[in-house]
């Protein structure tokens, strides 16, 4: 019999990985913003089961495996998916379409199994080695996401092959590295306590500009500091 307070964080696992399956079905429809959204909901599933898990004290190995294989459907698989459904029609891409979709939802998975094998079901929350694969997925989805809403507000055709491609292989390039990279909520630690929750609401009321701003941030924060360390460690 399973002890109920693992029930709550599992369900919420299974939501992220619902999302993720609608996620894909949405870009095999062409419909790119729905995909995009389920993507971004399998966020916040995402999230919330950890948080649930450890305000229950409700960790468990199943439950971290359960985590990464519903976090390969939603952050691996269903991004690459999107990736591929959205190079598709472009002709100059035909021949790299397939490979870079795969390519990125291959680093993915690779990154989950490294983080398994590293690390174990706690309530602590440690820095990473090489880029969380959320964030993987937030660099595809965010850009997807700020190009459209400047062409639909401002008329304005941003998007980029040439960039997409760019963006979605640095994402996987970053995620099986062995860059630290820091929680969120140390890369944005010097929001103070009492501004957090309108930081939030703000960032939330603006998350089709302001997500990928803060998908930028982080990746050049974490990168900045790892190349300043090992400008330092040289000259020592």
């Amino acid at each position: 019999m399973v002890e109920r307070k693992y029930i709550a964080p599992n369900a919420i696992t299974a939501a992220n990985m619902f999302l993720g399956y609608l996620s894909i079905t949405a870009s095999i429809a062409g419909d790119f913003s729905k995909a995009i959204w389920f993507i971004i909901l399998a966020m916040v599933c995402d999230g919330l089961d950890g948080k649930t898990a450890r305000k229950l004290d409700a960790f468990s190995e199943f439950g971290k495996e359960f985590d990464s294989f519903c976090d390969a459907i939603s952050f691996g698989l269903a991004p690459g998916i999107l990736v591929y459904s959205v190079l598709k029609s472009s002709d100059s891409m035909k021949s790299f379409v397939i490979p870079i979709s795969f390519i990125y939802a291959l680093c993915g998975v690779m990154r989950l199994v490294k983080f398994n094998i590293v690390t174990t079901a706690s309530s602590e929350k440690d820095d990473f080695s090489g880029m969380p694969i959320p964030s993987g997925a937030s660099v595809v989805c965010s850009y997807l996401l700020f190009v459209e809403v400047v062409k639909t507000n401002f008329g304005m055709d941003l998007f980029s092959n040439e960039v997409f491609v760019g963006l979605t292989l640095l994402a996987a390039i970053l995620m099986v590295s062995t860059i630290p990279f820091k929680t969120p909520d140390k890369v944005f630690g010097f929001v103070p306590k009492k501004l957090t929750i309108p930081f939030v609401i703000l960032i939330l009321a603006t998350l089709k500009y302001s997500m990928f701003v803060v998908t930028c941030y982080y990746v050049l924060v974490n990168l900045t500091k790892f190349f300043t360390d090992r400008s330092k460690e040289a000259t020592e």
